[in-house]
């Protein structure tokens, strides 16, 4: 796996309840940024909530010349999330009860949801905010397939009860697995993401709350996930990811 050393330095900083109240003392976060990853990681559950790392790897609090882990910082320190926040700069407050996407040098992400998801994400600076965060059953799946075929659609399409609905942006798609079916499916909403012919991709999925009977078919995941992401991948055989549809 490649990684990217990434040094994040801030300095001059106020740090509270660690070595001393109300000292300066120069504070710094460093990091290993892994460049091939899909999923946030559980650091820890604190105070009825879960902290995550993503495409993170060895991170630590520099406190003048002391190092101290990140999840040691965060264990002993209850400030600890509010410190890291008041270095970086808030970008966006979503609708969904009032999450908070800060950015910086690196990004986090604390949720504050209606149904009281409080979990926090913390990040690269590249991070954005995906759509099973700050969810009570944030479990995404992934599965590789090989575009064959790739075409705009443009047809009209139907609900279950056969009622006209329109999409945004939509494919029709011909796509295998190895060692696997070849199926054609429509993807709806796909956004910012482009798909070639011939090229690989590990597709991200959450499964919808309401989808039953699971199948390993690729019809059954296209028509009850929801893409979480795209992503080229280079790997071939049995190295590509084909992970369960159900967390075990």
């Amino acid at each position: 796996m490649k990684k990217e050393i990434v040094t994040v330095l801030i300095t001059g900083m106020t740090i509270l309840g660690i070595t001393g109240c109300g000292s300066k003392k120069d504070f710094q976060i460093e990091y290993q940024n892994q460049n091939e990853c899909n999923k946030p990681e559980l650091l820890m559950s604190k105070e009825e909530r879960n902290i995550y790392t993503y495409c993170l790897e060895n991170t630590t609090i520099k406190i003048n010349d002391e190092n101290i882990e990140l999840k040691n910082y965060i264990e002993d320190n209850n400030d600890a999330i509010n410190q890291i926040i008041s270095t970086l700069k808030l970008e966006d407050t979503l609708m969904d009860g009032g999450t908070q996407i800060y950015k910086g040098d690196i990004t986090l992400i604390q949720c504050n949801t209606l149904d009281g998801n409080q979990d926090v994400y913390i990040g690269n600076k590249d991070m954005e905010f995906k759509q099973n965060f700050c969810k009570d059953n944030n479990y995404t799946f992934i599965r590789t397939y090989t575009i064959n075929e790739v075409s705009k659609y443009t047809e009209q399409q139907y609900t279950e009860e056969g009622s006209p609905v329109t999409y945004g942006n939509s494919f029709k798609v011909t796509l295998s697995e190895f060692q696997g079916e070849t199926k054609t499916v429509i993807i709806n909403n796909l956004w910012d993401i482009t798909l070639e012919k011939d090229k690989t991709y590990e597709f991200e999925f959450m499964l919808n709350e309401d989808a039953i009977e699971i199948e390993e078919k690729i019809e059954y995941i296209f028509k009850n996930s929801t893409i979480v992401g795209v992503k080229e991948t280079t790997k071939t055989g049995l190295e590509q990811l084909q992970e369960p549809i159900n967390k075990e």
